[in-house]
């Protein structure tokens, strides 16, 4: 007797009778493009100024650097784990590519893989306290975070570091793509570089695997703490690519830098429909678009004049909102 395969898609669904599932699959494939397009149109509706070429690209602009910690705080999850350790190492990196450029006049191609060894090597580290010693990704990335930013912060010390490098205010200012800036640009070749890794290579396929059954992989042969290890060290160096554009785009380095930015990069990665409550379970490039809404919210607040504590709330509010869809959506599967 053959077993005939169910059928696969939106039409397997439908055939199957199973509306809460197509219901779910279209709310999965296409909400987060047509939340992104209400917003927009709703607050063009409400402010003369928000689709004006000037603030798009504002807006286009403030979103790379949480971006790019995005994609690799994404395939960190993807994998079945959580970094908070993303903004302490946006800002070592901030403070060593922007001292060793300002203080020690080195090169910028030399600051800036100084910048990429170190960030790495704090994703290393949290690869090997996660997967290798078994310490629960919240606890070893809390204590890698006050590791990082001690260390940040000792190099740093009292003083602010004003950037006027050229290469730094080129990637802030040149303009290469639809008025955009070389640094937004560069946040979408990422984007696209790590969407089709993650689609359609060896790697991507083992992350996807680790995560969606990490006991299942392990019996199929495949390396689940080398997976681990590498999805944190790829988190790391994403961070350290994302302290590099800060240092562009804000041209000051202060311990201020990077705060809370781990919470913008996991809301962006839910809102873009990862999945909380279990691994191999959403895409890269969605990421890009869960960045975009947040930072189109936030720049609407901004332009209304809303207190930014109250925006911090909000941006609360939005986490809690991405975790309890989650569980609605896929809770039951």
């Amino acid at each position: 007797m053959t077993v005939e395969a169910p059928p696969r898609g939106l039409a397997g669904l439908t055939e199957r009778g199973a509306f809460g599932d197509v219901v779910r699959w279209v709310a999965e494939s296409f909400g987060i493009l047509a939340i992104a397009g209400v917003l927009a149109l709703v607050f063009s509706l409400t402010s003369s100024i928000y689709l004006s070429s000037g603030n798009v690209r504002n807006i286009f602009v403030q979103i790379s650097v949480v971006g790019v910690a995005a994609i690799g705080e994404t395939i960190v999850m993807l994998a079945g784990g959580l970094d908070l350790s993303v903004g302490s190492v946006v800002l070592l990196s901030e403070v060593i590519s922007a001292d060793l450029t300002t203080t020690h006049n080195l090169p910028v191609g030399v600051a800036l893989l100084a910048a990429l060894g170190a960030s790495a090597a704090i994703g290393l580290l949290n690869g090997i306290l996660t997967a290798v010693l078994g310490i629960e990704p919240i606890l070893a990335t809390l204590g890698t975070l006050l590791v990082a930013a001690g260390f940040g912060e000792a190099i740093l010390g009292i003083r602010y570091l004003q950037v006027s490098n050229p290469v730094f205010n080129d990637l802030a200012e040149t303009n290469v793509l639809f008025n955009l800036p070389i640094m937004v640009a560069v946040t979408f070749g990422l984007y696209l570089v790590m969407a089709v890794v993650m689609r359609k290579t060896p790697f991507g396929r083992k992350v996807y695997a680790v995560g969606g059954n990490q006991n299942a992989a392990r019996l199929s042969g495949l390396s689940v703490v080398g997976v681990r290890i590498a999805v944190y060290t790829l988190g790391g160096l994403f961070a350290g690519i994302a302290g590099f554009l800060n240092v562009a785009q804000i041209g000051l380095v202060s311990q201020n830098d990077g705060v809370g930015l781990q919470f913008s990069a996991i809301i962006a990665a839910l809102v873009g429909g990862l999945s909380i409550s279990a691994g191999g379970v959403g895409r890269v490039e969605r990421t890009l678009i869960g960045a975009l809404i947040i930072g189109m919210i936030t720049n609407y607040e901004t332009i209304e004049g809303l207190d930014p504590s109250y925006q911090t709330a909000f941006l609360g509010g939005l986490l809690v909102l991405a975790i309890l869809a989650d569980r609605a959506l896929r809770g039951r599967q």
